[in-house]
């Protein structure tokens, strides 16, 4: 006769590396990019305490509050802080002005990771489908040109946003013709790459919710992604 062996499972208490990644450790505190959260912010703090201006950056603290109350999914809150972190701190530590090519990088990688994490937030406000009911290769490229054009307008919304800041507060952000048309092509460029991963993230049917780690304990590496659960 043979004899089936049950392997027990481990202690819920016990640390996975789902535990330590993903979170949720705290009901304040879930995971990594909660605190990534917080540095932000408390650098911000610092960095007002020492009578430097905190105005590129203060705008950015209440985004990222506002992230956290959405609850968005992993990949686009991290998306977030990034994005902030560029905009925010190059603008406050000088690297626009001290890095040539920063602000071509910026006007690529913002739009790239801004892109989806609007989409998240109009798929919240039942605005835009999901992206598992995208079965048609018509429906995909409409929806391919759908991100690609709210790229595009992340791109324009910045530049009207610099040209507002040079009239009314004297900044020097827009310097010229050459400079805002260049500014919109590298949008343009990471808009059209964010489309395309949300379009490839759309073949996987993967997730757009964000997971509790401790719905994810002891699953394999990387099943975090996929859609088991609405």
């Amino acid at each position: 006769m043979t004899q089936t062996v049950v392997t027990p499972a481990p202690a819920e208490g016990g640390l996975t590396w789902q535990k330590l990644i993903l979170g949720d450790w705290s009901p304040i505190v879930r995971d990594p990019l909660d605190v990534l959260r917080i540095v932000f912010i408390a650098a911000t703090i610092a960095w007002g305490i020492t009578n430097h201006s905190v105005a590129p950056v203060l705008g950015a603290c209440g985004i990222l509050v506002l992230a956290r109350i959405a609850s968005l999914p992993r990949f686009y809150d991290f998306s977030l802080i990034v994005a902030m972190v560029l905009i925010g701190w190059g603008e406050v530590l000088g690297f626009y002005d001290s890095w040539r090519y920063y602000d071509n990088v910026v006007h690529t990688i913002v739009p790239l990771l801004l892109t989806g994490v609007i989409y998240v937030l109009l798929l919240r406000l039942q605005v835009l489908p999901e992206l598992r009911e995208l079965t048609q290769l018509h429906q995909r490229f409409g929806f391919f040109l759908t991100a690609l054009m709210l790229g595009m307008a992340i791109g324009a919304a910045w530049e009207i946003t610099e040209w507002t800041l040079d009239s009314l507060v004297g900044s020097n952000l827009a310097t010229s013709v050459t400079d805002t048309a260049t500014d919109l092509i590298f949008d343009t460029v990471g808009g059209a790459t964010s489309a395309l991963i949300l379009v490839l993230w759309s073949l996987g049917h993967h997730s757009l919710r964000r997971r509790s780690g401790a719905s994810l304990a002891h699953k394999k590496l990387g099943s975090f992604l996929t859609v088991s659960d609405r």
